[in-house]
């Protein structure tokens, strides 16, 4: 083979190469762009079942019911859930404790009844205690409000629970995930 030949071969190599780099540049952004676009709508759309769970609805429409409220009202429901959030807090962990404990007694390799009946009775006994923080700091709420404010959260918190078992509709129809 001759000097020249080797010459082209490796002029023609690197006229090849050089569509390569910005090649591999324009694929690597539209990969990314593709990643963003997914991570922005499992983002926007929640992770389903957690997110509408009934605390947060309730949480939710008192937030919302709150921006309504005269300044008086709203500091003093400000400081309501403020309490109530201070209260749960703890028990979070205790749930996700207390449901890993469950899963592990009925998953257990010889099924215990006693250790599954009791799993899920602490379970259950931690979820009321939840229960008891959300509707006390409610009762507090409710003596302050008026029969038209009362209606407007009652409402605002039935919106809450429809919205929470409405299947997801995509906006060109398309069915999704429920949330």
């Amino acid at each position: 083979m001759s000097k020249d030949k080797r010459q082209d071969d490796a002029a023609n190599g690197e006229k090849k190469r050089r569509w390569l780099r910005p090649l591999l540049i324009i694929s690597l952004g539209l990969n990314l762009l593709f990643v963003g676009l997914v991570a922005g709508r499992i983002w926007s759309h929640g992770t389903g079942g957690h997110a509408a769970a009934p605390n947060r609805i309730f949480t939710g429409a008192i937030e919302k019911f709150m921006k309504q409220l005269p300044a008086a009202k709203r500091r003093r429901a400000t400081e309501f859930l403020k309490r109530h959030r201070a209260s749960v807090r703890p028990l979070r962990k205790q749930i996700r404790e207390a449901r890993r404990a469950a899963e592990a007694a009925v998953l257990a390799d010889e099924y215990n009844e006693e250790k599954v009946a009791q799993a899920f009775g602490q379970l259950r006994t931690i979820e009321i205690g939840r229960h008891q923080s959300m509707h006390t700091m409610m009762m507090d709420l409710l003596k302050d409000l008026t029969l038209n404010e009362r209606q407007e959260l009652v409402k605002l918190i039935h919106a809450g629970f429809r919205h929470r078992r409405r299947p997801w509709r995509h906006p060109h129809g398309m069915r999704g995930p429920p949330q």
